[in-house]
């Protein structure tokens, strides 16, 4: 079923209450009905364009070719870049010729989908029985990093050279010891200080390639940050090259959605809620917009539950505030099923989230 906004004409829709809850173009309610429909609020209404919301069988072409990424494609990625830099100490040619018809495997799974991320399509947790350390890491990391690119506007070898620094950017840990990168308690000064050295580590194992700027940038700069306060060397604002801006925006994000021995991966919205904050502070405020933009957290029409109990579906998501869509709710927090049309803005309602979200694959 797909819902949809459907303008109407208040002189043959309302009379003396409404007779359907009233939205502007954006999904907002403006009247609930069987509200009074006084003079003064059908003068405001008459002022501007109103909605109902209705829906169809979704048999659009779109619809049917909206595709995941697929799992198989996944998890031979994961293996493959293993196999490559497994026990690697110097980076040859023929690793980076390996590592480049990965990128381009990446590349021709996202091209021929939306370029927006569904990731309650494509559930990260699903992978937990590979080691989701360096190897699952940078390929989520290339996954996103090349989605945003698009949305950057990157194209061709540009956009390939983008998303190789990203799958290489934390190549250095590989000669980190194990036990601080899984240490499960919290690390000490001289250990996090050994953690900080990954990103020169990367660039010396890059030593044997000759490789573009933006992709050695990408491997050194992603833990710099747009208010100087990263490292290694503390670069600030646009002295940080772009390719390594936007591989610190998803690699951040990944880290953050991801489990670790020390803890449990936030839920998507809560990661993407916390990037958002760290907008203008310590990321680039156009790269952090052209992620945002390329994530679909709760595609519409998914099945979503709410940290109350209740269960609703998605009907409407927008782009500056994809963590708080318009929810028709469908139970109540005690499991009964509404008979009526309710209709519940999380962008009004700030107490209320979505704790899970369900989807049912469409066939391609």
């Amino acid at each position: 079923m797909k819902w949809f906004l459907e303008q109407v004409q208040l002189n043959t829709t309302l009379t003396m209450t409404a007779s359907a809850d009233l939205f502007d173009r954006f999904g907002v309610l403006l009247l609930s009905k069987g509200q009074p429909m006084t003079a003064a609020i059908r003068e405001l209404l008459e002022k501007r364009e109103v909605f109902i919301w209705n829906h169809q069988k979704d048999t659009s072409r779109m619809s049917k070719e909206r595709k995941t990424f697929p799992k198989d494609v996944y998890t031979k990625l994961v293996g493959s870049l293993w196999s490559i830099y497994h026990d690697a100490r110097l980076i040859q040619p023929e690793h980076l010729e390996k590592t480049v018809l990965l990128v381009e495997t990446i590349l021709k799974e996202l091209k021929s989908q939306t370029i927006h991320f569904e990731f309650t399509e494509f559930d990260l947790g699903k992978f937990k029985h590979y080691d989701h350390g360096t190897f699952v890491h940078s390929i989520n990391v290339a996954l996103l990093t090349a989605v945003t690119g698009m949305n950057l506007g990157y194209k061709d070898r540009k956009l390939k050279d983008l998303t190789l620094g990203a799958l290489l950017h934390d190549l250095g840990k590989l000669r980190i010891p194990k036990e601080i990168l899984n240490k499960p308690d919290n690390l000490t000064n001289e250990e996090y200080n050994i953690i900080k050295q990954h990103p020169q580590l990367g660039v010396e194992m890059l030593n044997n390639i000759r490789l573009l700027p933006s992709v050695i940038a990408s491997v050194k700069e992603h833990h710099e940050r747009w208010n100087i306060k990263g490292y290694p060397h503390g670069l600030a604002g646009n002295n940080i090259h772009l390719a390594a801006q936007i591989v610190a925006v998803t690699d951040v994000y990944e880290a953050l959605t991801a489990d670790r021995p020390y803890r449990q991966g936030m839920p998507p919205y809560q990661a993407l809620e916390m990037i958002l904050a760290w907008s203008g502070r310590d990321f680039n405020p156009r790269v952090v917009q052209a992620f945002r933009e390329s994530l679909i957290l709760y595609p519409e029409n998914s099945m979503v539950t709410l940290n109350t109990g209740e269960i609703g579906v998605v009907v409407a998501v927008t782009r500056q505030f994809p963590t708080r869509p318009l929810i028709r709710l469908l139970f109540d927090s005690d499991g009964r099923f509404y008979n009526e049309e309710v209709y519940l803005d999380l962008l009004q309602n700030l107490t209320r989230f979505i704790e899970r979200v369900e989807f049912k694959e469409e066939a391609c």
